[in-house]
């Protein structure tokens, strides 16, 4: 993926419902639209509480951390892997400053989604070093991808988890290869399970009915 999308993140305090059901434009015209969206918002440095809320219910942020350098490059292929196969989540890759604001962002419902290694999702689930400063939150697992967990909160809907683990999985190879370093696939630590509608999908069940205040997006790519 040539275009990269970055996001700095602030403000906000409500969890997100990105998956709405948005028409399907073609990927081309999506990252257009997140690359005006992201310049409008963040370019100055700060971000409007109502504009960052509006972005982020309309787009799935794949969360990195800045001082981690395997993370960014994989957000942005996951984002691009799911523009095409899931373009209805208008996924954007978006990097916070540090694994702290990660965490922060996770705690207080501004993110649902980020990629993190497994030792500090695990210690953010519990609430321990070097997590401790932040209240323990109930998180759960997409897949994993290298040396990282996709993880999300464990209030993001059965119905969201079944479709994104199934882009991912489905597409697992198309994602390793914009990656230039890839390891053997992380196991996914008991304290932070693999997400209900995640496990749905891998066991061959149907998809999981959509949140109640949503309609079902599309999941055909253009």
């Amino acid at each position: 993926m040539s275009t990269r999308t970055v996001t700095e993140p602030a403000g906000g305090s409500t969890a997100s419902r990105p998956l709405a059901a948005f028409g399907v434009p073609s990927r081309r015209a999506l990252l257009r639209v997140g690359l005006l969206g992201a310049a409008a918002l963040f370019c100055a440095g700060h971000t409007p509480y109502r504009q960052w809320v509006k972005y982020r219910q309309q787009h799935l942020l794949i969360m990195s951390d800045k001082t981690d350098p395997l993370s960014f490059p994989l957000s942005l292929a996951v984002a691009a892997t799911l523009l095409d196969h899931l373009p209805a989540s208008q996924a954007q890759a978006s990097r916070a400053i540090d694994l702290g604001r990660v965490a922060s962002l996770l705690t207080t419902g501004q993110i649902e989604v980020a990629l993190m290694r497994p030792t500090d999702a695990v210690a953010l689930a519990a609430g321990a070093p070097p997590m401790a400063g932040y209240r323990p939150v109930a998180l759960r697992a997409l897949a994993a991808l290298g040396e990282h967990l996709v993880v999300c909160r464990a209030d993001f809907p059965d119905h969201h988890a079944y479709l994104v683990s199934a882009a991912i999985e489905e597409n697992r190879a198309e994602i390793r290869d914009q990656v230039a370093e890839w390891n053997d696939p992380v196991a996914i630590p008991e304290t932070v399970p693999l997400h209900a509608g995640a496990r749905a999908y891998r066991d061959g069940q149907p998809l999981p009915d959509p949140p109640e205040d949503q309609p079902a997006p599309s999941d055909a790519a253009d």
